[in-house]
């Protein structure tokens, strides 16, 4: 048997699996709504706020959620408490958050209005995309504390029963009105029930008995400030493709964008499930050899989902593209650049997060050099102004992060080996 693998974790895999293959089906279905039923320019503006809340949402976090993971499991690995760990967590994120949307709003109500939307609808947008990264950060900061603990059953049944409200708010909204500022305005209910919802399980609220100490605040300023820069880079580089077309195309090649990125639905998955179990397994571990057969493992996953998924898009792409609908069906070769871009970003961004996850932060030298030269070759050779340049853009980025990722982690890892076999 390989190592780390044991019956009780395949049975643990597959009931978190099985649970959040519902939840992204559940997802997929709602979003399927806003791509067949909602006009082009509207799923543009809506692709757009998306876009937008994603980056405010790793702006307003920073790292946090994946320090609290990371001071947990050493704090768990000694049989220690959490809820100091917790308190200072929520305090720090008051002051980071204030700080952060001070600096985003603007910024997104300057890109919303480049989509040529009434103001209205730009300030109205710009304030739910606010409201919305408040819960959302908090919400991982208390989904960190739970699977640390190793309780993975009470928030998938959470994201379970948001994603089936949603659903029922985009049905019901077909049948009134239905344009992005309604979308959004059903995605920020839906997270701030979420917070609520994960806070007090994890007891992580503005509950009065619980007071921020300080113990933990400088363990958790340290992994803040080293991975602060890295998260930066990654929501940057990773969206740059659907803003430049925003800048240089319009709302309908945006659109178009945001359609084919529905069909990523399966990432969304493998995300989620390496969130609940991989990670927080990887963060409580100590010996190398658990370690690096977790690290091989995912490579291999990786590896096969690529080579199966560009097969399919080069051999049955009508069949992928017909869920979308007919607006939709000539994008072939774009849903080819999507597959690649979409499963290199996973690639990286697991291996990263297993690093984070044990304190491992990648250099910020190395990942933003290795980065920025990717972007550069990018934009000199593929035109980013239509969606198969911006896809092609997002595969080499994507592509040079899961090296730099990857190269880090087997370096870590094999520092670790030779810290084992060296005498006491």
């Amino acid at each position: 048997m390989i190592s780390g693998v044991t019956p009780h974790r395949v049975r643990l895999l597959t009931a978190v699996a099985s649970t959040q293959l519902a939840v992204q089906l559940i997802g997929f279905l709602a979003g399927l709504l806003l791509v067949r039923y909602m006009p082009r320019a509207d799923y543009g503006h809506y692709t757009l706020a998306m876009s937008l809340l994603g980056t405010a949402n790793v702006l307003t976090d920073l790292g946090l959620s994946a320090a609290v993971m990371a001071c947990g499991g050493r704090l768990l690995a000694r049989g220690a408490p959490l809820y100091d760990l917790m308190a200072d967590a929520a305090a720090l994120h008051r002051r980071v958050a204030i700080a952060s949307l001070l600096l985003c709003l603007p910024g997104i109500a300057w890109m919303l209005n480049g989509l040529s939307m009434p103001l209205i609808q730009v300030a109205a947008l710009t304030l739910l995309i606010g409201v919305a990264t408040l819960c959302h950060v908090r919400s991982a900061i208390a989904l960190s504390v739970l699977r640390v603990r190793g309780q993975v059953a009470f928030p998938q049944m959470v994201e379970l029963g948001v994603n089936l409200a949603r659903l029922a708010a985009f049905s019901a909204a077909l049948w009134l009105a239905f344009d992005a500022t309604i979308a959004l305005l059903l995605v920020c209910a839906a997270a701030a029930a979420q917070f609520a919802l994960l806070a007090r399980r994890a007891n992580v609220g503005d509950d009065s008995s619980m007071r921020a100490t300080g113990a933990h605040r400088a363990a958790l300023v340290d992994h803040l400030s080293r991975q602060a820069p890295n998260a930066i880079y990654f929501v940057l580089s990773s969206q740059i493709g659907v803003w430049l077309i925003s800048v240089l195309g319009n709302a309908e090649r945006v659109a178009e964008v945001g359609a084919l990125g529905r069909l990523a639905a399966i990432f969304s998955i493998i995300g989620a499930v390496s969130a609940a179990l991989v990670q927080p397994y990887f963060a409580r571990q100590k010996h190398h050899a658990e370690l690096s057969a977790t690290f091989l493992a995912a490579n291999a996953f990786f590896a096969v989902l690529l080579a199966v998924l560009v097969g399919l898009s080069v051999s049955v792409p009508e069949v992928l593209l017909w869920v979308l609908g007919s607006q939709y069906s000539g994008l072939r070769t774009e849903l080819l650049w999507l597959v690649v871009s979409a499963t290199f970003a996973a690639w990286g961004g697991a291996l990263y997060s297993l690093g984070a996850s044990r304190g491992w932060v990648q250099p910020v030298g190395l990942t933003i050099t290795g980065g920025v030269l990717a972007i550069v070759l990018g934009v000199s050779l593929v035109d980013v102004s239509t969606v198969r340049g911006a896809f092609m853009l997002n595969s080499v980025t994507a592509f040079v992060g899961a090296v730099l990722c990857f190269a880090y982690l087997l370096v870590q890892l094999q520092r670790l080996a030779r810290m084992e076999v060296t005498p006491a």
